[in-house]
């Protein structure tokens, strides 16, 4: 695979892995490929058929007869990439409390990762990409020429978080974010298959204190330094 041009980011929940990731797609004509939309896509397509979310063999024989589209919309901030599922807009389906509550299940089985896997590096192939995610450095693009790990304060991220549900009209107790978000963290970073990690040589950036375009501006310089220096 190319690394020129590929860019991953990957974080906790809540980081704000996504919005600099579609900054820093549409700044530089990126290609942005959300990996976690897949996962999302690959649980819906389970709860739909009624499938077990910890039958692996059942969710995986289904998944290689579907196919996975995402199509991307820099016009529409709220809505930078549509997700399509045989031919079928999914893009707020997989954004509902039910995808919601059961995407950790299916994505921590192996054989569903090295599934998607095999997607996500057929999409970046052109070597000309942004992937955002939990293990895009680690495991899907791992010679990328800027590979980022993005973190927050667990209170920012729940801030964050909070306010992300807000803007989509949900009222959500605070106690329930946290709650959530640690839920995610521990079966994200104890998986045995692609765990979170920090990738081999990323560049740590801790967003708490500085604002999401200082953070852009920051991946930005460091991709352009990246890409002189090649040249």
């Amino acid at each position: 695979m190319k690394k020129v041009n590929i860019i991953t980011i990957d974080g906790p929940a809540g980081s704000g892995k996504s919005t600099i990731a579609k900054m820093i797609a549409k700044e530089l004509a990126l290609k942005y490929i959300d990996t976690g939309a897949m996962y999302r896509t690959i649980t819906l397509l389970a709860i739909e058929n009624k499938i077990n979310l910890e039958d692996e063999k059942s969710i995986l024989r289904l998944a290689r007869k579907s196919r996975i589209e995402l199509e991307g919309n820099p016009g529409n901030e709220n809505n930078y990439t549509i997700v399509k599922l045989n031919n079928k807009d999914v893009t707020e389906k997989i954004r509902g409390r039910e995808v919601g509550d059961a995407v950790s299940i299916v994505s921590k089985l192996p054989g569903v990762r090295k599934f998607l896997v095999g997607l996500q590096r057929k999409l970046a192939k052109d070597g000309s990409a942004v992937l955002e995610g939990r293990d895009t450095g680690s495991v899907v693009c791992p010679d990328a020429i800027l590979k980022v790990y993005l973190t927050a304060s667990m209170d920012e991220r729940i801030r964050r978080r909070k306010v992300q549900n807000e803007q989509k009209g949900l009222t959500i107790i605070e106690s329930d974010v946290k709650n959530e978000i640690i839920k995610r963290d521990k079966i994200d970073s104890t998986r045995k298959d692609s765990p979170l990690i920090i990738p081999e040589n990323a560049v740590i950036i801790d967003s708490t204190n500085i604002t999401i375009n200082q953070t852009f501006e920051k991946i930005k310089k460091i991709y352009h330094e990246r890409i002189y220096s090649k040249n």
